[in-house]
């Protein structure tokens, strides 16, 4: 069913955006980015993420096929019909060999040997992508019992290795190893600090059948996405930290020395935490970046869930580069009149990383309260010494509320089609690419839709992460 866009006038405007975020923290002159592409507009959006593949010369692009982040306001609209029909049980892919001006739908014929009747790759929320040393492509999703693990060897085109259950668990993150490696870490019992990480040296075949704890069960956890070290082969965690009443006082990392050595944590700093995590990217010479959002309130008993009006927050960054022993904190965005969320990172060359988050138009807790939601992006040089934002979708991707309370918002009717997350990443030219749920379509006669569908932004001109030049169109 064809879908009518509410902002007409983006049909026909190919400009680019440089918006201030933040004076304080300068803006960049010539840092641009595209006008955001739909990269399907029948399919669910909600937490993408994405992942270049170097010499195959692809950009893979999977969300979650959305299940869990129905809306109600939307049942009634001609979406309903559309997501019965493009439900497989299976998180959704997406591949495109022209740097993302088109997009192809990995059907199941794609998937190939992997997803069929006899090895299903069942799993339709929570998708990750990695690459290990070799090239080969990862993704993973769950079904609410069991965490599938699947695998590309030609950039993503056909998904030829697999299996239907690398591990039972609760939100998946991967990290590729050396060729044919990959490392799943998982919350094995979900609302029990349960962390482990598996590995499986088969290309995704196979996982082991214990994984390593990354978890004391009280005062820490490993929780989001798994990187590798290049430099000395560590595997590093973000980690969240908490006081005696079990409340999160800290975010961190935990690192391990390679897999089957126990993991030691390193706090980076006591902050509150309003994402379910934080985000860290590990650059070329190993430095470590890690970024969270705050979440001030007042005492007062207010906001949606009693625990204090929303009072302006910001987004933090913490840079180590002593592979997590020592860290050096900076503000990356603190508006002061607006609430910022859901900070992602991704790091290229020595001292050069990207965060995004998103930006609403007001201070009020987006839980329960509407506003409009915006892509922002801070270029990170010189390991923190310049840090400078750009609005990125230059529109709105998102009216109304965003509930964080997993599926009770869909049980409750409350709002969770961006899901929990979004992401950027680097593509072929070294330059910064963005994924992101978006709401702003309506159904022909104006219904809300009831998924997000899958948003495509990528950087147009300004500096490179990778490599020198421009990153001008």
């Amino acid at each position: 069913m064809r879908l009518v866009r509410v902002f007409p006038a983006l049909i026909l405007v190919t400009a680019f955006y440089g918006v201030l975020a933040n004076p304080a923290l300068g803006a960049s002159a010539d840092t641009t980015f595209s006008t955001p592409q739909y990269v399907d507009t029948t399919r669910a959006g909600g937490e993408p993420v994405m992942v270049n593949t170097g010499s195959h010369g692809t950009l893979i692009y999977s969300s979650h096929q959305g299940l869990t982040h129905l809306y109600r306001g939307g049942i009634g609209s001609l979406s309903t019909a559309e997501f019965l029909t493009t439900d497989r049980s299976e998180v959704f892919v997406w591949t495109s060999s022209d740097g993302g001006a088109t997009w192809k739908f990995d059907n199941a014929d794609d998937i190939g040997a992997t997803c069929t009747v006899t090895v299903p790759c069942v799993g339709f929320s929570d998708p990750d992508l990695t690459l290990d040393s070799g090239g080969r492509a990862y993704d993973t999703g769950i079904d609410l019992v069991n965490d599938a693990l699947f695998s590309s060897s030609d950039g993503g085109k056909t998904w030829n290795q697999g299996t239907a259950n690398c591990h039972d668990g609760d939100r998946p993150w991967l990290a590729g190893g050396v060729a044919n490696q990959v490392f799943m870490a998982t919350d094995t019992i979900e609302g029990e600090l349960s962390h482990q990480v598996f590995v499986s040296n088969d290309g995704g075949s196979t996982c082991s059948l214990t994984g390593i704890p990354d978890t004391d069960g009280s005062t820490y956890s490993g929780d989001g996405k798994i990187q590798v070290d290049k430099t000395n082969g560590n595997l590093v965690e973000p980690a969240i930290f908490f006081d005696s009443n079990g409340n999160v006082n800290g975010v961190g990392v935990s690192v391990a020395g390679s897999y089957g050595s126990p993991f030691v944590p390193h706090k980076a700093a006591a902050t509150t935490l309003f994402a379910h995590w934080p985000s860290l990217a590990i650059d070329a010479a190993g430095n470590y970046y890690l970024v969270w959002d705050t979440d001030e309130r007042a005492a007062d008993g207010g906001g949606c869930n009693g625990t204090g009006t929303a009072l302006p927050n910001s987004v933090q960054l913490a840079i180590s580069s002593d592979h997590g022993a020592t860290w050096k904190q900076f503000t990356v965005a603190r508006p002061g009149n607006v609430r910022v969320l859901w900070p992602w990172v991704v790091a290229g060359d020595a001292g050069k990383a990207s965060v995004v988050w998103y930006q609403r138009s007001n201070v009020l807790d987006p839980d329960c309260n509407a506003g409009s939601t915006y892509v922002y992006e801070a270029q990170v040089f010189g390991l923190g010494s310049s840090i400078r934002t750009v609005n990125a979708s230059g529109r709105s991707i998102h009216e109304g509320s965003i509930c964080q309370a997993g599926t009770d918002c869909v049980a409750n009717g409350k709002d969770r089609r961006l899901g929990d997350f979004f992401t950027n990443a680097i593509d072929l030219r070294g330059c910064v690419v963005i994924a992101t749920g978006d709401t702003e379509l309506t159904d022909p006669l104006g219904n809300q839709l009831v998924t997000s569908r899958p948003l495509f932004i990528r950087q147009v001109s300004g500096a490179p992460l990778v490599g020198s030049g421009n990153c001008t169109t």
